[in-house]
């Protein structure tokens, strides 16, 4: 019952980020840690990534264990109004995931159940006009376990276009 209840509650949150226009890229389910859940250690970690700019990629870690519940360094990401992000910032982005989940896990086991985090990650971009930079941003909201759902999304800013 608890399992069914949860899946109904992570849905809900779905379409609910849905219904306000701001998809997120990665959805991460922690359930079922056990006793060591508090650690963010899990045995089953299962990564499905994005086929398209509509579906985000999914993080579920469940099960106690002796693993972190971490994002593939290697992926692509896709943007929902740019679509493909380019090869060279994806494993940055990866690397900002998982940064932010391990943020995530510290203030959780200081008492902090829910909260957000951002990253910002700029390269040079095509041309020499200036720098390609992206937005990570993961909100999250745990349970006293350190249960629960984070959402990750990207965006893209044009905080660095300048000319030199």
């Amino acid at each position: 019952m608890k399992k069914l209840l949860f899946l109904l509650s992570a849905c809900l949150i779905g379409f609910s980020v849905y219904a306000e226009g701001d998809k997120p890229i990665v959805i991460i389910h922690k359930t079922n840690g056990g006793y060591w859940a508090w650690l963010n250690l899990y045995n089953d970690i299962l990564y499905t990534p994005s086929l398209d700019e509509n579906t985000p990629a999914t993080l579920d870690c469940s099960g106690a264990g002796w693993s972190a519940c971490r994002v593939p360094r290697q992926n692509t990401y896709t943007m929902n109004c740019i679509g493909q992000v380019p090869s060279s910032i994806a494993p940055l982005i990866s690397d900002a995931i998982n940064e932010m989940l391990a943020k995530s896990e510290e203030r959780s086991s200081r008492g902090s159940f829910r909260g957000s985090a951002t990253k910002t990650i700029a390269t040079r971009g095509n041309s020499n006009n200036g720098y390609d930079t992206y937005m990570v941003q993961g909100e999250w909201k745990y349970n006293a376990y350190g249960e629960g759902t984070m959402m990750i999304y990207l965006t893209r800013s044009d905080l660095l276009q300048y000319r030199r």
